[in-house]
């Protein structure tokens, strides 16, 4: 078993004493198992922090690792005013935060792809600002445009891109341009749709 995959082992066998804590409304039970979560939540996201991160992984990672503060601490609220059916349902969403973060933890401590991380943790993502490398930034601001765009939907046609950045005929070849050299240079990777459109998908 994986050091990790032990943590949340622990986790839920903590999570399973403090419902049946809950449901025999035992509120000092209750926060003393709370207090033990905290210190394995803890213990978990220091064993999982990567050695390096970029800046966009890095707020993601403190928006999963915020969202299980926010509810634990409404949750230890609860207990404390002794609303244990309220407690009960956020239990439930600790439980859900914690697995949410333990996933993006795990793709981001693996290097998988940002497209990929945004697809397995969109909520995290969503807002976070996402950067194009700075080669196509100083060099192509277009490209840089469009890999974000990428970034953000996953995948694209041409002209869902095209309408998306609001490409006219006056930009159109300038669109055209950077499109040819993210595939030149990896960053975007081509294929064709059931019904021959050239769709995009971001390679890195």
């Amino acid at each position: 078993m994986s050091l990790t995959l032990g943590h949340l082992n622990v986790m839920n066998a903590t999570i399973r004493e403090m419902l049946e804590a809950i449901e025999k409304k035992n509120k000092d039970a209750a926060l003393r198992l709370l207090d033990e979560l905290e210190n394995q939540i803890d213990s978990m996201l220091m064993d999982m922090a990567p050695e390096r991160i970029t800046d966009e992984r890095f707020e993601a990672a403190m928006k999963s690792i915020s969202k299980i503060t926010e509810h634990t601490r409404k949750l230890r609220e609860a207990l404390w005013d002794l609303k244990f059916n309220v407690a009960r349902k956020l239990v439930l969403e600790v439980q859900e935060a914690i697995r949410n973060s333990y996933r993006l933890l795990i793709l981001i401590r693996a290097g998988a792809p940002t497209p990929v991380i945004f697809q397995v943790s969109p909520q995290f993502l969503r807002d976070v600002n996402i950067h194009a490398p700075e080669s196509l930034i100083y060099t192509n601001p277009m490209a840089a445009q469009v890999y974000n765009t990428l970034l953000r939907k996953g995948e694209a046609t041409i002209e869902e891109l095209a309408t998306e950045l609001g490409i006219d005929e006056r930009s159109r070849d300038e669109f055209n341009r950077a499109i040819a050299q993210l595939i030149s240079l990896g960053y975007a990777r081509p294929y064709l749709s059931p019904d021959n459109k050239m769709v995009l998908k971001p390679a890195r």
